[in-house]
């Protein structure tokens, strides 16, 4: 909650950040930084660093003679770039007098980035649980990696010690009265634990959910120098908390019944409390879906209260956010509260279907072989049916691995967000990359039958749970048939859910047709008045030339004027009207929907973007990319395949690609920009827009983020309006400026992807479009 103190900080804060800026030297250096950009430094730059400067002089004035010489150290360049002058002394004063505030609102608002480290992640998205969960804590508490001292503030009578980042630790200790100390940790976090004695704090709070150090050994560790009875908060990630690689350290944690709590949080990672003593039971806490409005990546500790007061309540029977559960009850193999938390009907998965398994190698295949691909497979149940005669023949140019199946069966892909099948009827044998899962029903169940249950919420909200990693590292869980339940029909039912799967996806269809055609005939209306006005300005020109020939006896010369008062000659007239017929012909094209995008095929997101930003590049704005010359999308070396030691994938070859129509994603990319251009870039006076471009995978789609930093969109207007045919503000040269929206919504749908539309005035970049596409198999 804002408070006067804090507003008072905020004033004086812009002040000096707006009397630094207007300085001779900072001038100079925004002005270097513009005219070289790229990779340009200056020497100086932490000049710019104002906040830094601040925070680095007010600690100093704050901390006296008793200011840590690591802190100082850390903010030395900072400091020493301070204008004196620029604030009074009784406003210097008045940020120590409420450090507290200042510091809150400095780490709030500042990118203090004055030290790296890779080693351990930053536990910013729980950080404020950590009052919560360790309330009664007090004495000595670990933090190996701090998230500028978040973690303990709401403490009391702590002694902390902590490693990375300690600088901006010890300024936030200061403000809350702790007392603080710097362990300075080697490359090993495993031997640096070994310094530490046997229950030596009486709590650890560590961030494990990107480190790549040996989990087991570090938390054993950990473990060990926490007292008996003390706490151990310890964050992993979703791999982490599936994969074969830590399975002993789930059943250790499990079986010495040291677990207290478990809580899912808004990035899938999970947060386990444990506190060494033996328990009855643990709690299991799905927090994903408690985030913070103006932060999605921060848990929302009011609503985490709010449902810990109301797990018992009736109205929280259907939908649990939070139970406690008793150690009989839990698997040490699966620790997702979702897991626990859902409710639990039907027959294992692993009782209805067999899963492919056994792998065999390319070269041991036949070339007639068929195989299935993620591109055959579809998120809606009736455009997943292939035939297996349809399929293409193995390629044996490349070593990969396949399952052999005999049909019927259904081919599966799983994302985090969603879920792709395909499914045959047909008995032949066909093969399918190691990337899909295969599943062969068991008798009396019937193929379509089973596609139309993944489909379901039901089990397509508990596979996409399962899933981990990103990329083409995404995997279900191991066990993950055993831990998915399916209600089973009887065969009569199983034939009445396929039709009715069958009607509800045509209606589904229908509906979206009946709209599309609605907005296509507004949009068809828009086109015919923008050619109108081209014949109208035809004609027009068309009676100023017959004018002009009976004026000079039905004659014209190249030279001649076409009036006394305009300078337009007639060659001038004969060229923009042969410029326009141009501009007439692709009106027509899109008027009678006669558009030729090309067939899909496998386009590599950063060399795409990049050749587009060649070649479209404009002197209002320019383009930056999310990535950095070091974040390559193809593999650096030649991959071998571990047990046989023959070539899986060759150096240079793509990781991820696309599978759609080059000509089409241009076209997309075309009415983004031109929309941005238009609608967004319209403050002529600015001279920094910039259309940002960035790309990741779900494992089973490609998404391509391009965001602009130009005029947001109206508050009330719903972006969802955008992509609708016939919305429209005016109409650009070529007709597409407020169609574009449709016309990149169908282009999009046509050839399988999505796309959404994101508003975000608060930020930097105020719109956002996010392009879905599958993703191409490399296999």
């Amino acid at each position: 909650m804002r408070t006067q103190q804090y507003s008072q900080v905020e004033a004086i804060v812009a002040k000096y950040e707006t009397l630094a800026s207007n300085t001779d030297r900072v001038k100079a250096i925004e002005k270097e930084c513009k005219e070289n950009s790229g990779f340009y430094i200056p020497d100086d730059i932490d000049r710019l660093q104002f906040g830094e400067q601040l925070i680095a002089r007010i600690y100093e004035l704050c901390a006296g003679k008793d200011a840590n010489l690591d802190v100082k150290k850390n903010y030395s360049r900072a400091s020493s770039y301070y204008t004196k002058g620029l604030l009074n002394e009784d406003e210097e004063q008045y940020l120590v007098d409420h450090f507290d505030e200042f510091v809150d609102y400095a780490f709030e608002h500042f990118n203090t980035s004055l030290e790296l480290s890779w080693t351990y992640d930053i536990p910013t998205e729980w950080s404020c649980l950590v009052p919560y969960l360790l309330e009664n804590t007090s004495g000595k508490i670990l933090i190996p990696h701090s998230d500028k001292g978040r973690e303990f503030v709401g403490l009391n009578n702590c002694e902390l010690t902590v490693g990375y980042r300690f600088a901006n630790a010890a300024i936030r200790a200061l403000a809350c009265g702790l007392s603080i100390q710097s362990h300075k940790f080697s490359d090993s976090e495993e031997s640096s634990l070994a310094d530490f004695e046997d229950g030596q704090f009486n709590a650890v709070i560590a961030d494990f959910s990107s480190s790549k150090s040996d989990i087991q050994t570090c938390i054993g560790d950990f473990l060990r120098i926490v007292k008996d009875g003390g706490d151990l908060l310890l964050c992993i990630s979703k791999d982490a908390a599936l994969s074969e690689e830590t399975s002993s350290l789930r059943s250790q944690i499990v079986e010495s019944k040291t677990l207290q709590e478990v809580i899912q949080l808004p990035s899938g990672n999970i947060l386990l409390h444990c506190v060494k003593k033996v328990h009855d039971s643990l709690v299991m806490c799905d927090a994903s879906g408690l985030s913070k409005r103006s932060d999605e990546r921060v848990i929302d500790v009011d609503a985490f209260q709010k449902e810990v007061k109301m797990a018992d309540l009736p109205e929280r029977e259907d939908c649990p956010i939070i139970r406690r559960y008793s150690y009989e009850m839990v698997n040490e193999n699966m620790l997702l509260p979702v897991y626990y938390l859902r409710p639990n009907t039907g027959s294992s998965l692993s009782q209805i279907v067999k899963v492919a398994e056994d792998f065999v190698l390319s070269d041991e295949c036949s070339p007639s072989e068929k195989v299935v691909t993620v591109n055959h497979l579809s998120n809606v149940f009736t455009k997943g049916a292939f035939k297996v005669e349809d399929l293409a023949c193995v390629n044996l140019d490349r070593m990969r691995r396949y399952y052999r199946v005999e049909g019927p069966a259904v081919i599966m892909a799983v994302s985090e967000q969603n879920i792709a099948i395909g499914y045959t009827a047909d008995s032949s044998s066909f093969l399918v990359p190691r990337n899909l899962y295969a599943l062969k029903p068991i008798e009396g169940v019937d193929v379509k039958y089973l596609a139309c249950m993944l489909f379901s919420n039901y089990v397509s909200e508990q596979l996409t749970r399962l899933v981990f990693g990103k990329g083409i590292s995404a995997r279900l869980a191991s066990h993950w048939s055993e831990y998915t339940l399916m209600e089973l029909h009887s065969e009569h039912e199983q034939q009445k859910i396929v039709q009715n799967a069958i009607l509800k996806d045509y209606a589904a269809q229908e509906h979206f047709i009946v709209l599309q055609e609605k907005g296509f005939k507004h949009a068809i209306r828009l086109r015919k008045h923008a050619l109108s006005q081209n014949f109208s300005a035809f004609d027009s020109l068309f009676r100023t030339l017959e004018h002009c020939m009976s004026e000079h006896k039905g004659v014209l010369k190249a030279d001649e004027q076409l009036s006394p008062v305009s300078p337009m000659t007639i060659a001038d007239a004969m060229g923009i009207l042969h410029s326009n017929l141009e501009v007439i012909s692709e009106r027509v094209n899109h008027l009678t929907d006669d558009q030729d995008w090309g067939v899909c095929e496998a386009i590599e997101p950063q060399q795409f973007i990049e050749d587009y930003e060649k070649h479209h590049t404009g002197t209002e704005f320019r383009f930056d990319h999310m990535w950095d010359f070091f974040e390559t999308n193809y593999f650096e070396k030649d991959v071998f395949d571990k047990k046989t030691g023959k070539l899986v994938f060759h150096e240079g070859e793509s990781m991820n690609t696309a599978w759609f129509p080059r000509k089409a994603l241009q076209q997309v990319f075309d009415n983004i920009v031109s929309n941005a251009r238009e609608h967004g870039f319209t403050d002529k006076s600015r001279q920094d827009y910039v259309i940002q471009t960035s790309w990741t995978t779900d494992g089973l789609n490609m998404l391509i983020k391009v965001a602009n930093n130009g005029a947001p969109l109206p508050s009330d207007l719903n972006t969802d309006l955008v992509l609708e045919y016939g919305y429209t503000t005016a109409l650009n040269q070529r007709g597409h400026a407020g169609i574009g929206g449709g016309e990149m919504a169908e282009i999009m749908h046509k050839f399988g992807g999505d796309i959404r539309v994101i508003s975000t005035p608060d930020k930097k970049f105020t719109v956002t479009y996010v392009l879905s596409m599958p993703l191409a198999s490399i296999y």
